[in-house]
């Protein structure tokens, strides 16, 4: 793992996992901000001139709400990471190697990837109760997509959690 140098440092080898585990942090934090903008600025017109909102929505199907507030935890569970990716990045060691916190950060990777998961199937009550207004719907889709992409990324930081847990990187 590590290449000796001749005044008694050691260099650790080039390894792709601190570049691949910021990767996947900065692709789930941007899926997870259009998922929020995407589902704050969805509006419809109904046939009877009712202005359909996310806020109308929310009191009426809960699963929708739930698509956001995973997607908001997701988002502070991220920002969260990002600096301790990037400073894995550029310093090839973990900014926090305690056993116990190695944990935590696993965990908070397989719940997240989970929560994210059951988010993207948020829209289908929706879609079948009102057949009145594509757009809004489709809409939703494209924003049950990106948080897609959010759960891949999470999942893929999982993998690295558990390599740093199991020391192999």
């Amino acid at each position: 793992m590590y290449r000796a140098q001749y005044d008694g440092y050691y260099e650790p080898c080039s390894s792709k996992v601190p570049i691949f585990s910021l990767a996947a942090r900065v692709a789930t934090f941007a899926s997870l901000v259009v998922t929020v903008v995407i589902l704050q600025t969805n509006k419809a017109t109904l046939n009877t001139e009712f202005r359909l909102t996310y806020s109308d929505t929310t009191c009426l199907f809960h699963s929708y709400r739930y698509m956001l507030y995973v997607s908001i935890l997701g988002l502070v569970y991220t920002v969260m990471q990002i600096p301790l990716a990037v400073y894995y990045f550029g310093a090839r060691k973990r900014l926090i190697e305690h056993y116990s916190l190695l944990h935590i950060d696993f965990y908070g990777d397989k719940i997240m990837s989970l929560l994210l998961g059951e988010g993207v199937g948020a829209t289908s009550d929706l879609n079948m109760a009102y057949q009145t207004s594509k757009l809004f719907f489709d809409l939703s889709y494209v924003a049950a997509v990106f948080i897609l992409i959010g759960c891949l990324g999470s999942a893929i930081s999982s993998i690295f959690s558990s390599l740093a847990l199991s020391k192999d990187e």
